[in-house]
């Protein structure tokens, strides 16, 4: 690959003898007097920069500036007969990449080339590392164009400008997690850690040392030293999600880290000093939460500074397509159905219409069971969708809820359950009530086929081996 370098010299005569020496080093080299001139030719992707300092127009040094914090991933070399010390010293803390005295050697240039172009390519690296990762973790990585959802990415861009506290509001499956990665990749403290803790899923007695930390020693078990989500989080983010369920002993321990910037790890005699945003998540009331008493008022304050309200996917319908494909994208080569491209309009149509109690974590399941379920072809059709999407008055829960509320009876006065045939009162054959299994676990459990072959104590293999099978039948 041609490695580009652009020379900035007024003075003609040294611009072309900087020229000649470049090109013998096998560069290919573009030239300019001025930074006027020579700021469209940096568009042209150059490797480095050599640059004078006394220009014509803007300066040198002002421009040294000006591409530290605009494009930074291109080195800028200072080519002036300014040999002072100190000179050196403040341009490079401008964001100089190296500085050389006037006049300059054949090897001196060759060393400096050789090593501006090892830092361009490390540093073009870094940038192309970092789009992917705000291409994957960012505010680019959620899906949703709604007029509710640009509201929540501009409050994430708000959020994201300051280390205020954030509290993200809404029901189970709304993605908040993925706002919360957001947050943090957006703001400043994107190189440093995100580290979650999920406080509904711990053990109560264990949530304590998970975000503190402890010592050797401190309780039954703790055979050495751990650290704590909190102090993993030391100058990242620290999300909290389902903070509701946080013990309220636990909370006001929280409080006091807030308050402090400390944490005491359990059976340590000293405070550890911690720097760490809070962005918590509840799907919880916790206004009601407060009137009971079983959230604290101080800690609710210290955490509500910035809410943002993240939307239920019943109220913004018209993102449904965008998040379908993105899901179907995501996930056909997965599920070996690398073939399917396309989903049906009226397909499409159903899942605008559908509430999706579940958000989009359901969603995602729904399509995730279409490719699984799917007939040959090039598209997800109606027929591919979970039953509870394509008749939700018709789902298996709505189906047990119906035969509980009608309570039918047997011929001798006993009771029927929906495992018996309610015009019978026989129990149903053993593969019917194997498939309103199937059904109910899928229903149950938003269309996730892992965790409802988890329920049904079956190998997820089983699982897909039957709903296969039902399509075919």
């Amino acid at each position: 690959m041609t490695v580009r370098a652009l020379v900035i010299e007024d003075d003609a005569v040294c611009r072309r003898g900087l020229v000649a020496a470049l090109e013998r080093l096998g560069l290919s080299v573009y030239q300019a007097g001025s930074v006027e001139e020579g700021r469209p030719l940096l568009e042209e992707g150059m490797a480095m920069l050599f640059l004078d300092l006394g220009l014509p127009g803007m300066s040198g040094d002002r421009f040294v500036s000006h591409l530290a914090r605009h494009q930074p991933e291109i080195p800028v070399v200072i080519v002036t007969a300014d040999d002072r010390l100190e000179r050196a010293v403040e341009l490079m803390r401008r964001g100089a990449f190296d500085y050389l005295a006037k006049p300059v050697t054949d090897m001196q240039l060759e060393a400096v080339v050789h090593r501006a172009h090892n830092e361009w390519e490390r540093r073009r690296e870094v940038k192309v590392l970092r789009e992917e990762r705000d291409r994957r973790h960012g505010l680019k990585a959620v899906v949703g164009s709604s007029p509710p959802m640009r509201k929540v990415f501009e409050q994430i861009r708000q959020a994201s400008r300051s280390t205020i506290n954030v509290v993200l509001l809404g029901e189970s499956g709304t993605g908040k997690e993925m706002l919360a990665r957001a947050l943090h990749h957006e703001s400043p403290r994107r190189d440093g850690p995100f580290v979650t803790l999920n406080c509904a899923a711990a053990p109560t007695d264990l949530l304590e040392p998970l975000l503190f930390g402890h010592r050797q020693g401190a309780f039954p078990g703790a055979v050495e030293n751990q650290r704590g989500r909190v102090l993993m989080a030391d100058a990242g983010t620290l999300f909290l999600d389902e903070i509701g369920e946080m013990p309220p002993e636990l909370q006001a321990k929280l409080l006091r880290t807030l308050q402090d910037r400390t944490i005491l790890p359990m059976g340590a005699e000293e405070e550890i000093p911690v720097d760490v945003r809070i962005v918590a998540a509840t799907n919880r009331d916790i206004e009601q939460q407060l009137a009971d008493g079983r959230f604290r008022q101080d800690l609710f304050y210290r955490l509500v500074a910035f809410p943002i309200a993240v939307p239920a996917l019943r109220e913004r319908p018209g993102d449904v397509p965008e998040l379908a494909y993105h899901f179907l994208h995501k996930h056909r080569g997965e599920a070996g159905r690398s073939e399917i491209a396309r989903i049906a309009e009226d397909a499409l149509e159903l899942l605008q219409h559908h509430p999706w109690p579940g958000n989009v974590r359901q969603l995602e399941n729904a399509i995730y069971h279409a490719l699984l379920t799917a007939r040959p072809g090039t598209r997800i059709a109606c027929a591919d969708l979970p039953e509870a999407v394509r008749h939700p008055e018709r789902g298996a829960a709505g189906m047990q809820r119906q035969a509980e509320a009608s309570q039918p009876t047997s011929s001798g006065g006993r009771k029927l359950s929906i495992l018996h045939d309610p015009t019978t009162g026989q129990l149903l054959p053993l593969r019917q009530i194997e498939e309103l299994a199937f059904a109910m676990a899928l229903e149950e459990s938003g269309g996730n086929t892992t965790r409802a072959a988890k329920t049904l104590g079956v190998a997820r293999a089983t699982l897909y081996r039957r709903l296969k099978n039902k399509k075919s039948a």
